[in-house]
């Protein structure tokens, strides 16, 4: 592989942090293919405003989550978090056993929460932080409109031509060459080559294909054009100019399939936080995110207040 692929890889490496406070309340959540996923369920100590559900990023285990989360209950908004099957939480004992992928962890995973938390908080609108692979399964989890309003973190739609010519030639040898090479070997995607967990083989085979066509994930699920235009909520779009996982062109391309949303981008600097850098990652550490996690809890307490209200007038 050549520097810069290797490069690419090892700053993929997903930054660890401790969950402190009080421990969350943990869930499993039974699925269509009857392996359940597991989930944690931060509660607000005093009135609940609504429901956020995280949609986590490829190989990003939820206690990446976890101080976010917290900050998000402390205003009001239970938050629940999940591991997609495969990673963290919901991993099984042997990882070479698993026969899930990519497109599983939206059509199976993430609508089984979508439907966890319907069944069981209805009273409270719902929104959504999405991270990454979590925009992108916006197009083929139909449920997701159940959300009044969405968060995106470096949301983008992967396909390696929205990347600059070096890195896009690194990437596709590591999707045509890397990937099918380590999986066949290993039966998994390992984690030391920068990414925050291992990962199971139909997720990575099944995303290698999805980076190298032009559809992304459309090229195998054409109805997810679809879907997408029809996400008609407000959106607020975080990404940062130093983020190699999401460069401008990428994000672009997810917005333009979200046509119907309103969407709210803020392209950020990281010296414009006081920060030397924040990457695809550094939203959700602590240390860097505080004052942006407060004008993501307004907007999304705005936008579930404003629901609920329509839902009052209408009941």
């Amino acid at each position: 592989m050549s520097r810069s692929g290797s490069d690419i890889l090892r700053r993929r490496t997903v930054p660890r942090q401790q969950d402190t406070g009080d421990p969350p309340r943990r869930q499993r959540v039974a699925t269509s293919a009857g392996e359940p996923v597991t989930a944690l369920i931060y509660e607000p100590e005093g009135a609940i405003y609504g429901n956020i559900l995280v949609h986590p990023a490829t190989a990003c285990p939820q206690r990446f989550y976890a101080g976010f989360a917290r900050t998000l209950a402390a205003a009001g908004l239970r938050v629940i978090t999940y591991d997609y099957r495969g990673v963290g939480l919901s991993r099984p004992a042997d990882l070479r056993t698993s026969t899930v992928t990519m497109a599983d962890w939206a059509l199976i995973d993430a609508s089984a929460m979508h439907r966890y938390v319907r069944e069981h908080y209805p009273e409270q609108p719902l929104g959504l932080v999405c991270h990454s692979f979590g925009a992108q399964l916006l197009g083929l989890v139909d449920e997701a409109r159940d959300a009044q309003a969405a968060v995106f973190v470096g949301g983008q739609l992967g396909y390696a031509g929205h990347w600059p010519q070096l890195q896009a030639a690194a990437l596709r040898a590591l999707w045509q060459v890397v990937v099918p090479s380590l999986t066949g070997t290993l039966g998994y995607l390992p984690a030391q080559l920068g990414l925050g967990e291992d990962l199971p083989r139909g997720v990575a085979r099944q995303w290698a294909r999805w980076c190298s066509a032009p559809d992304y994930l459309m090229s195998e699920f054409p109805d997810a054009r679809a879907r997408y235009a029809r996400f008609d909520r407000p959106v607020l779009s975080y990404s940062f100019t130093d983020d190699i996982y999401a460069p401008k062109p990428a994000v672009n391309a997810l917005h333009r399939a979200l046509c119907s949303a309103t969407i709210t981008h803020q392209r950020i600097l990281p010296g414009a936080i006081g920060a030397k850098a924040v990457g695809h990652f550094g939203f959700f550490r602590a240390r860097l995110g505080h004052e942006l996690w407060k004008d993501a809890a307004s907007f999304l307490l705005q936008r579930l207040a404003a629901a609920g209200e329509s839902q009052r007038v209408v009941a």
